[in-house]
């Protein structure tokens, strides 16, 4: 039989209606009177019936006989009594109005009564199953100052944390019922135990140990100990809970809870390992996308080189996993990974959210290499560590607007999804910013001639009307029409290619002194031989130059070359920097897939050849593209 971690309740959760009724049936019931009925005054004997019928449980008939011995005799020494009983009556059928009446006539009435303190907790409770919470927290006030009784105080306080958490103020309901512990009753201890047991049931295990030093005494804090245990092992930190577990029976060998304690451990024990030191790859290397494939796969044989010759490098182990460029292969691989007991992955560069999904279904924390919006909400040990769209335009926009203070741009793209999903992404990130788009205009997917959309974005389509134009003098000669450019910035999204043929054109037309922008397809020695000279001061976002002086980028691209006779690529450099913060994870030894993710939710930055590494709280990589700007027929990296 599978054994499991949960911690179960002992009992089950009774209905707030249901504690209540236990709390008041019980709180003061008295026997039935064993004085001889021939011997009882008539008021006695109109009191006894109704006890009769409260203590079989006749709750309508009982009401009706409380309410005529009060009637008949309302100064008579059981009329206190008479009056709990009424309210615990009423309590018990919902109607809180009607039992704080009568709790209140007994407070109001009768305060040397022993049934004073059970009133005035009792109508407190009344306020608390009505969910009428600030009243509860003012009648607990209140009750606290009209009685002295230590069980009275403790009780309130179990009332009170029960109302902080309904109120979602758990935390301060626990250490509430923790500091109280000291002060209460040999009696109510380990009622109130439990509670503080039961309380930790929906924490985090870092809650639980912020409140441990408020423990003063042992017994509460063995049981806040054993709570974070179970709490560690749930979210599958299960070394952590190991350890706590073995310090938790040998300071406390006769708890009450020492068997639950004892099961777990035992649980944890036989439950089968995760490899601390083995990390996979997804790459594909066949199909379509086998050459993608193979530049990953050199990043992977970097950085096992440049890592394992560390000093105090980790005998970590690496799997390939062939996805063959196909989502169903990609999906299987993943599956076998998992059998495999890996820590995490690395990968996939292409696939489907299914193959994304089944890692999340498996638990499998994965680093993906994808573009795909959205993967990370797939599950929470997906993360992504790729250069999207949407950090480039950020980039390029933070940039023209920071450091060359251009605030009016205009967009040319072609009429491919390509172009539009950058122009919508621009746009929006421009007007975010505070900028504004002051033209955007489209061309065909294979356009070569871009005159006419460079005339309609500079107003040149457009005929001067006569009134306007100035009379003609004899002999001179007809002027073209000089462009109204009305931006600061020109955005391109298209290949290096056709960029390449569209910058020659923008001279021609006289789209002079405007900083013109491009994306990541830019970053290529194509379209300086293209662009030729109208390539010069052109700005454009990348993942990784390999030209920059950075120092361990320019180790990074040495040993490649030397290693493979020419220099890498952003795909090479991605998963380089993706497995060396993989390796720097390792290092902080979590012990468990749960643990390894949050270890890389807690990791600083490292240091890349990529840029400094680290993740947002939705596990999206938070490292921005470097700006290039071309000059002297040379990419050149500039300040952000």
């Amino acid at each position: 039989m599978k054994k499991h971690f949960t911690a179960k309740a002992t009992l089950q959760g009774l209905s707030l209606l249901c504690l209540l009724c236990l709390f008041i049936f019980t709180g003061c019931a008295r026997p039935p009177s064993l004085t001889d009925i021939s011997r009882q005054t008539p008021e006695e004997k109109s009191f006894e019936s109704a006890e009769k019928l409260y203590a079989s449980g006749k709750r309508e008939e009982a009401r009706e006989a409380y309410l005529h011995f009060l009637t008949s005799h309302p100064d008579h020494r059981h009329a206190p009594e008479a009056l709990y009983k009424l309210g615990s009556l009423y309590a018990a059928e919902g109607n809180g109005s009607n039992a704080r009446y009568y709790f209140s006539r007994l407070i109001q009435g009768y305060p040397e009564s022993n049934f004073f303190p059970e009133a005035l907790l009792a109508r407190c409770t009344s306020w608390y199953t009505e969910n009428q919470s600030e009243k509860a927290f003012e009648c607990i006030q209140h009750a606290r100052q009209r009685t002295d009784q230590p069980e009275i105080h403790i009780r309130l306080a179990m009332l009170n944390a029960d109302i902080l958490t309904n109120t979602n103020r758990s935390q301060e309901a626990l250490e509430s019922l923790v500091l109280i512990f000291p002060t209460a009753p040999e009696a109510l201890k380990p009622i109130l135990l439990d509670k503080i047991f039961n309380q930790t049931r929906t924490m985090e295990p870092e809650t639980i140990l912020s409140t441990i030093p408020l423990a003063a005494e042992p017994e509460p804090f063995a049981s806040l100990m054993l709570a974070r245990a179970i709490r560690l092992a749930e979210s599958g930190r299960y070394r952590s809970a190991e350890e706590i577990l073995e310090d938790f029976l040998s300071r406390h060998p006769r708890h009450a809870r020492k068997n639950m304690a004892e099961d777990l451990r035992s649980a944890l024990m036989d439950k089968e390992e995760i490899d601390p030191l083995a990390i996979a790859c997804l790459l594909p290397l066949t199909g379509r996308f086998e050459p993608f494939g193979n530049q990953a796969l050199r990043g992977v044989e970097m950085a096992m080189m440049l890592y394992t010759q560390q000093e105090n490098a980790l005998p970590v182990r690496i799997l390939i996993e062939d996805t063959r460029s196909d989502d169903d292969a990609a999906s299987e691989a993943i599956r076998t990974l998992n059998d495999k007991k890996i820590m995490a992955a690395m990968g996939p560069l292409a696939a489907s959210p299914e193959s994304f999904q089944t890692a999340a279904d498996l638990g499998l924390p994965l680093i993906t290499l994808t573009q795909q919006e959205g993967v990370t909400d797939i599950g929470p040990g997906i993360f992504r560590h790729f250069m999207t769209p949407a950090m480039q335009v950020r980039a390029l926009v933070s940039h023209a607007m920071n450091r060359r203070n251009l605030f009016r741009f205009a967009i040319l793209h072609p009429d491919d999804s390509y172009g539009q999903s950058f122009r919508d992404l621009f746009w929006d990130e421009v007007e975010n910013m505070g900028g504004r788009i002051t033209g955007v205009e489209s061309y065909p997917e294979r356009s070569t001639d871009f005159s006419e959309p460079i005339r309609r974005l500079t107003g040149l389509h457009l005929p001067l009307p006569e009134d306007l134009r100035p009379p003609a003098t004899e002999g001179e000669e007809k002027k073209e029409p000089e462009p109204v450019i009305q931006f600061d910035a020109l955005f391109i999204p298209d290949s290096a290619q056709r960029s390449g043929l569209i910058l020659p054109q923008l001279a021609y037309h006289d789209v002079e002194g405007v900083q013109v922008m491009g994306t990541n397809l830019w970053h290529s020695p194509r379209f300086i031989q293209m662009a030729g000279s109208h390539a010069r001061g052109v700005l454009l976002p990348t993942g990784f130059h390999a030209g920059s002086t950075r120092p361990q980028v320019l180790e990074f691209v040495e040993l490649f070359k030397e290693t493979y006779g020419e220099p890498p690529g952003y795909i090479e450099a991605v998963v380089f920097d993706t497995l060396m913060f993989l390796f720097q994870t390792l290092e902080k030894t979590p012990y468990s897939r749960s643990e390894f993710i949050e270890s890389v939710m807690a990791s600083e930055a490292y240091d890349g050849v990529t840029g400094r590494i680290r993740f947002s709280e939705k596990r999206e990589s938070m490292t921005p593209p470097f700006i290039l700007e071309i000059r002297g027929g040379n990419f050149r990296e500039v300040l952000p």
